[in-house]
């Protein structure tokens, strides 16, 4: 189909207003006007990986990551760290809590072995690997940085030696607060670090300490201080619908933040759904029915308005303070990053789908291209299973995989797109999957359903890109799972190949 009769699909779109209004009593009636995004707390587990398509078995999975043609394509690079200091009562990913005495301080050096051991094995196993060039490598978990300065440097050296990374590869590692208190991110720099993600959530005491989490205001501030005097860019994880928060009191963080210019603040809401009985993570204390009984009848859990006036009361500040959404639910300074002011982690997952190669226990990857399939692959989740595979013997510690093909790969990839908050481009999905994202069915008839709810609008000078509005970032959640997981990767009929 020509450019001009593609473009023409956008026309035939209802557009909405253009830019969407700012949030004030937005999302309040963004929840009215669309039932089918208002998604309670225990059932908010929403992710950008699918959940259907065809289950592989470990054998079909290590085949496809073997003969995957990954050679010469971009890749990412993701190490599941499982060590944390503490278990917060919210957290329903995959980790264990590290020992006390002589168990607990060799638990870093066991760790890094295992992750060691499991990408040697698997650079062994499908060559190509060794030669997809690297550009952007995430220590996360977990805690990574609890691994220590000795255990990171040992992990990158084995990177930089087997892997071919980009000359400007971005480096990131994740960490809370109560281990950015002395020389650690010096230390981290000096062995080649060059972007940090720590866990704040919260500034008020009361709410960290209710959740479980090992670090005050205090601490938090002073790691944000130390991370400001590396010059390199990092991002403060920040949450709302905790128990104790009020929009009141969440603004008054993030206002904090703002006053001390940090580069990137990321933005997530509560999800209290049970990882454990879905097979991709822990159970949550929160996520035991008799706290969660005890937690409502206490009415500690905010209410979704209420949740989503903490998220409206955030999004006011961090307009007001010249920051921008990209990818969604990640605020940026302008000028932190280039091409998109989007960071190369996120360009990487999300805005280019590249390959993701993800280590550790639980960790899940996928394996992309220029094809019309993507394989996700996921690694045992038991901790002490996926211990067990790598001592016992050969092979890798795989559990499952997805192929996913047709409308289920579109759908997928259309809700990377949408997360990464970057122009979705009508051409790149002719050339890859044979489909007119604003002509044929069924994407037509979603983007025209974004469009007139005012959730995507056509982007100004690309006549077949559009992107989401602040309305649409404010749910960009709900509406990959509803609008492009079921109604896209959910359609029967055969998709349209090139």
């Amino acid at each position: 189909m020509s450019k001009t009769a593609a473009s023409a699909g956008i026309t035939a779109l209802r557009p909405g207003t253009g830019t969407a209004p700012r949030p004030g009593t937005g999302l309040a009636r963004l929840l009215r006007e669309n039932p089918a995004l208002r998604i309670g707390q225990d059932e908010y587990n929403i992710n950008v990986t699918a959940n259907y398509g065809d289950q592989l078995s470990i054998s079909d999975t290590a085949e496809a990551l073997r003969t995957h043609p990954g050679a010469g394509r971009p890749a990412h690079l993701y190490f599941h760290v499982p060590l944390c200091a503490y278990i917060c009562h919210f957290c329903n990913y995959v980790k264990r809590k590290v020992a006390d005495g002589p168990e607990g301080e060799a638990a870093p050096r066991i760790w890094t072995d295992l992750l060691l051991d499991e990408s040697g094995r698997r650079l062994a196993h499908a060559p190509w690997l060794a030669h997809a060039p690297v550009e952007s490598v995430y220590l996360g978990g977990g805690t990574a940085s609890l691994l220590g300065t000795e255990q990171l440097r040992r992990l990158l050296d084995h990177i930089r030696a087997h892997y071919t990374l980009a000359d400007d590869c971005e480096i990131s590692l994740e960490g809370n607060p109560d281990n950015f208190q002395r020389d650690e991110l010096a230390e981290a720099c000096a062995i080649g670090f060059n972007r940090f993600s720590v866990g704040v959530q919260s500034l008020q005491s009361e709410v960290n300490a209710f959740a479980g989490r090992g670090h005050d205001a205090a601490m938090s501030l002073r790691a944000i201080d130390k991370l400001r005097a590396t010059g390199k860019p990092f991002n403060v994880d920040m949450m709302f619908g905790l128990p104790h928060q009020t929009p009141g009191r969440v603004a008054d963080d993030i206002r904090r933040l703002i006053d001390l210019d940090v580069p990137t603040i990321t933005i997530y809401r509560l999800r209290n759904a049970d990882r454990a009985k879905m097979g991709i993570g822990n159970r949550a204390l929160w996520n035991v029915e008799s706290v969660k009984t005890r937690l409502r009848e206490e009415h500690l859990f905010p209410s979704l308005g209420e949740t989503y006036a903490m998220r409206e009361a955030i999004v006011e500040l961090l307009l007001d303070g010249g920051y921008h959404p990209s990818p969604c639910g990640w605020w940026n300074r302008p000028g932190v990053y280039p091409d998109g002011n989007i960071p190369r982690v996120s360009r990487n997952k999300w805005q280019r789908h590249d390959s993701m190669i993800a280590y550790g226990p639980g960790a899940y990857g996928w394996l992309t291209g220029d094809g019309d399939t993507v394989v996700q692959t996921h690694n045992i989740a038991d901790i002490s299973g996926y211990a067990r595979r790598l001592k016992d013997g050969p092979g890798l510690p795989l559990a499952s995989g997805r192929r996913l093909a047709g409308y289920q790969a579109i759908g997928m990839v259309l809700g990377f797109a949408f997360k990464a908050n970057q122009p979705i481009d009508a051409g790149r999905f002719r050339r890859r999957f044979g489909v007119e994202l604003f002509r044929d069915e069924p994407f037509a008839g979603v983007f025209a359903d974004l469009m007139d709810r005012g959730l995507v609008e056509p982007v100004p000078g690309t006549p077949e890109s559009v992107a989401p509005t602040l309305d649409g970032e404010a749910l960009h959640e709900e509406i990959i799972s509803v609008y492009f997981h079921q109604r896209i990767g959910g359609f029967a009929e055969a998709v349209c190949h090139r």
